[in-house]
């Protein structure tokens, strides 16, 4: 269609003025010679077909304006067809000109005598004024266009906010809703001819324009959780200010629902190998596990793995949740041991909003919640309080949580895998651990033999790390001498993996020749065999090993962080240890 089809009810109104103004006939053609508009004889005329005037198509051809005063004899006149039959006495047609192409003529005509009298009477000044006229149509020309191209935005930022899976949300600064898209219409539950026009808060209890503005201005996220159209809505909302030139007109909502966001929060922020092929080692003692965890992976039972520090618990606990059922759904680990007591609580649980001085606007989800559907991997569990461990226990036998601060309880479907390396069963004797947790956590057993007493392991795990950490650290080592690697297999491995795996690193970034040397080596592992254990209880032997490194590498900040790690343990649990074992002037 072209541009003065496009406004062709504006141009017969324009035409219809002109015609009551001046009383001659007025008609108006497109850029294709098709009758737009007309009055008097033209009148009903618009038609697609194109008309026969040749002085319509000088007109858009040359793109000035021209007068005939003697219709027929004029020497435009003579090629047109119509000029036989033309009952028109004067004629003055001026180009319709859109941003320098002429898209259509206007032309005012006579019929009569007195007609003629009034266009040829005045004819320049009819000239200039039907100028202006195809002005004022060039710009309905120009309205429409722009009309059509917001149109055209509009459908198309509809488009693009109705594709986002995340609600969006638009609110003025009075609280009304002025714009939903269609996720938000689902997960709300409500259509958009009934949302738009409510006040936010009759949709989000307790939220107003002022204080989601006050949250756009601190860039916060806030969980919303609510009942809507007989159903909860459990939510993330992102706000951010809307503005134009005239200043904020309102806020802008994004919502995630949390449900989607746990699953992000597993899927991208916790990757694991599901094949396997990272656990190393095909010894007896490590098929049996491997065995084991299949075996555990098929049901959907509490496991408790066992096993010294550095002996991979965490690992086989994420391949265990790989192999099972809850594979698509969140992965979430927490080290008991290395949060505050005071802290803990909080960690597996969450908490609401005001639930304690510090406590995060809008609340936080707990570790339970982040895992419902999935699995949920509490690592040295034998360091847990006596009044969480009752918590615990009742979040199993009930499948039901409470956020610290809150009210009500919410139902969960979560997997525990536990791990530790303390004696649980020497805790539950001494009172420090119940055995009415303990049944409930070790429904399926797990043991890692440590590497002392699989070595068969040994080659296969020194040369993966030492083809990793060439690679990282972009060194071009031919191998390990036959003494060197000697000593790497002779030794015992206290620290287990982690500690092979570190002393590996070291021996990569650090070595100067072409292959790991034995100087380098000795250099690395002999501080684990300064002590020579005779046969004594494990933790006598535990405070000689920290007393050792201690008096190695100081007391400091620095030198407790560095003795933990060469002792394979985390800082956490080296405090507690000294804690534990008391050692003056040490704990803090």
């Amino acid at each position: 269609m072209s541009k003065l089809f496009n406004i062709k009810e504006s141009v017969q109104q324009v035409v219809e003025a002109i015609a009551s103004v001046l009383g001659v006939e007025v008609t108006v053609v497109d850029n294709e010679l098709r009758r737009i508009a007309g009055t008097g004889r033209y009148a009903g005329d618009v038609s697609n077909m194109p008309i026969k005037a040749t002085i319509f198509d000088q007109v858009l051809q040359s793109g000035k304006g021209v007068i005939i005063d003697n219709p027929g004899k004029n020497s435009v006149c003579l090629a047109c067809e119509a000029q036989q039959y033309c009952s028109e006495m004067a004629q003055v047609c001026c180009p319709i000109v859109v941003e320098k192409q002429t898209v259509g003529v206007i032309a005012l005509v006579a019929f009569t005598a007195k007609q003629k009298e009034t266009l040829l009477g005045q004819q320049q000044s009819l000239f200039g004024f039907l100028d202006k006229m195809a002005d004022l149509l060039a710009s309905k020309v120009i309205e429409q266009e722009q009309l059509t191209q917001l149109e055209d935005t509009k459908i198309q930022l509809e488009t693009v906010l109705n594709t986002v899976h995340e609600g969006i949300i638009a609110i003025d600064c009075n609280g009304c809703i002025v714009d939903f898209n269609a996720a938000g219409q689902k997960m709300i539950g409500i259509p958009a001819d009934k949302i738009m026009g409510m006040n936010v808060g009759q949709v989000f209890v307790d939220l107003s324009a002022e204080t989601l503005l006050r949250h756009a201005k601190e860039r916060a996220n806030r969980e919303i959780s609510c009942w809507i159209a007989g159903r909860q809505l459990h939510c993330i909302m992102t706000v951010n200010v809307w503005v134009d030139s005239g200043g904020i007109k309102g806020i802008v909502a994004t919502l995630q629902e949390m449900a989607k966001v746990k699953k992000i929060v597993s899927r991208y922020g916790l990757e694991i190998d599901c094949s396997g092929n990272r656990i190393l080692g095909n010894s007896a003692g490590m098929k049996t596990v491997k065995e084991a965890i299949t075996m555990a992976s098929r049901t959907n039972a509490s496991v408790c793995i066992r096993g010294e520090s550095g002996t991979g618990k965490e690992l086989f606990a994420r391949l265990l949740h790989c192999s099972s059922q809850r594979k698509q759904q969140p992965f979430i680990a927490i080290n008991c041991a290395a949060i505050p007591d005071n802290l803990l609580e909080s960690e597996l649980f969450g908490y609401e909003e005001g639930a304690f001085t510090g406590a995060r606007r809008g609340g936080k989800p707990g570790k339970f919640e982040l895992a419902n559907g999935g699995t949920l991997f509490l690592d040295e569990i034998g360091d847990m309080p006596m009044q969480l461990q009752a918590k615990i226990l009742r979040v199993l036998q009930e499948k039901r949580i409470e956020r610290v601060g809150a009210t009500q309880s919410q139902p969960v479907d979560v997997r525990i895998i536990s791990a530790t390396h303390k004696d649980i069963e020497e805790m539950i004797k001494n009172g420090q651990f119940r055995q009415d947790l303990y049944y409930r956590i070790n429904v399926f057993p797990v043991t890692i033999p440590p590497l002392r007493e699989r070595k068969d392991d040994l080659p296969e795990l020194i040369k993966d790390f030492l083809d990793r950490y060439q690679v990282m650290y972009a060194k071009e080592i031919t191998g390990i001498d036959d003494d060197a690697y000697a000593l790497l297999v002779d030794y015992d491995w206290p620290g287990n993996v982690r500690e092979l795996e570190n002393v590996m690193e070291y021996l990569v970034s650090t070595e100067t020749g072409a292959a790991i040397s034995r100087q380098n080596v000795s250099r690395r592992i002999q501080r684990g065999k300064t002590i020579s254990l005779d046969i004594m209880p494990i933790a006598q032997a535990e405070r000689q090993l920290i007393q050792t490194a201690l008096a190695k590498f100081g007391t400091t900040l620095e030198g407790k962080a560095k003795a933990a790690e060469a002792l394979g343990i985390s800082k956490a649990t080296l405090y507690r240890k000294l804690k534990e074992y008391a050692e003056p002037g040490l704990e803090g």
